[in-house]
């Protein structure tokens, strides 16, 4: 999850007391209110200086590279505005409702021809949009997908059911684990290991997900289910439900072992194989919210994404982490799902309508290059998470997880759609 599940992460942090004070999050949650607040007022020098604040913490940040150019606007500063705003609109930035009226002073610049074409070109879809499948349960509000090649089927989460899916080969579709079987509830990330014959899963309780009450509020746990036999084999549950844990997504090894994003926590948790039980890992006051997971090509290396800021490398033996690195022109936020194949990590960023592919150096350590699998498709509506089976990335075009009332309530069916699984080719186009 990302998009405006940061705006739920903030509240999450304050409800449960977090000292983090010190954290990357909590310091740009910090400026980022500060400069609001300051610009509601009509103060713009301090609410620039604050989104400069931010921007020095994450130069690539979409989001508050606009901001910062709307402020300067309105101080009259039209040309810093048109670079800052230019720059936002390159790295990804979508304008559901348009230019805000701050900007009209720009339209008589030479470079503002730039922002239109910018603007037009944001809105033109880009991919193969290829359906692979499509899973006609308009309310089911899936978050994550699995492959079994054992099988040749596809496992589909829900997290406002709280049940699970399998989709056989022929396309026909039945309950895996029926609603709340077993203590499920919103069904996150999923993983299959198809030598073990093992599916892996992330489930939690949180708003706007269904009623919670109060003392739901901290569960979450890891499903461990038998592929053969469809029976639970063991749960893994936090036991602190007071610190606010939340786990999100996890990958595997092949030798077996689990790694799990606690993304209120910023934490990395671990099931290794041998010891079969739940326990730290990691954890850095540089992560701004942990989610998508996946490991390297070694087994030695897991990539996570911190949607507030970008994607970490860590070394397991040692557990050195550092952000990766890529060219100011791209941004690494926001990433959902994250996957990685044959030295690249392919990356859903749902707040910026596409799915990414970032082809990495040879050590790993810093993206080389950008490539578009897919944006602005008409499909999309909230894409999460896929999953690769051969040389295809299959993964959830339209989620729909937030058409959900105020009330806490499902939009009606007749604003709903089917939910539609994309499939796209990894493989390098054959020329001649």
């Amino acid at each position: 999850m990302s998009g405006k599940m940061a705006i739920v992460i903030g509240v999450i942090l304050l409800g449960f007391g977090l000292a983090a004070q010190e954290s990357a999050l909590a310091r740009y949650l910090g400026f980022q209110r500060e400069a609001v607040a300051a610009e509601r007022r009509g103060e713009y020098e301090p609410a620039l200086k604050n989104y400069l604040k931010m921007l020095e913490m994450i130069p690539h940040k979409p989001e508050a590279n606009y901001s910062a150019a709307r402020v300067l606007a309105l101080m009259g500063n039209s040309s810093e505005a048109l670079k800052l705003l230019e720059k936002a609109l390159s790295l990804g930035l979508l304008l559901p409702s348009g230019l805000d009226k701050s900007f009209e002073s720009l339209k008589a610049l030479p470079g503002y021809q730039r922002i239109q074409a910018l603007i037009e070109e944001s809105k033109k879809p880009a991919g193969p949009n290829r359906v692979a499948f499509t899973v006609p349960e308009k309310d089911l509000l899936p978050e994550g997908i699995a492959y079994d090649p054992g099988e040749k089927c596809f496992y589909i989460g829900s997290m406002w059911k709280s049940k699970i899916l399998k989709i056989g080969r022929a396309g026909a579709i039945r309950e895996f684990a029926r609603e709340k079987q077993d203590g499920l509830r919103s069904v996150a990330g999923m993983k299959v290991d198809a030598e073990r014959r093992i599916l892996w899963l992330a489930s939690f309780v949180a708003q706007p997900w269904g009623k919670v009450a109060p003392d739901e509020i901290g569960w979450t746990a890891i499903f461990k289910y038998d592929l053969r036999t469809g029976k639970l084999i063991k749960k893994y549950e936090s036991d602190n439900r007071e610190a606010g844990h939340l786990f999100n997504d996890l990958t595997l090894t092949h030798s077996g072992d689990v790694f799990i994003t606690d993304s209120t926590r910023g934490e990395i948790w671990a099931i290794l194989h041998e010891a079969d039980a739940l326990e730290f890992f990691f954890r850095s006051d540089e992560f701004m919210y942990t989610n998508g997971i996946t490991t390297g090509s070694d087994d030695q290396t897991l990539y996570v994404a911190s949607p507030g800021n970008g994607i970490f490398r860590i070394a397991i033996p040692s557990k050195e982490c550092r952000l990766v690195s890529h060219p100011a022109e791209m941004t690494l936020s926001a990433v959902d799902g994250l996957y990685y194949h044959e030295n690249s990590l392919i990356a859903i960023q749902p707040r910026y309508d596409r799915v990414a592919r970032f082809y990495l150096d040879k050590k790993g350590f810093a993206v080389e290059r950008l490539e578009i699998i897919e944006a602005h498709n008409p499909i999309f509506d909230f894409p999460t998470t896929g999953c690769i089976a051969g040389g295809t990335f299959y993964y959830i075009a339209n989620s729909q997880a937030y058409r959900i009332n105020r009330d806490g309530t499902l939009f009606p069916a007749e604003d709903l759609k089917d939910v539609v699984i994309l499939g796209c080719s990894l493989e390098p186009e054959k020329t001649g």
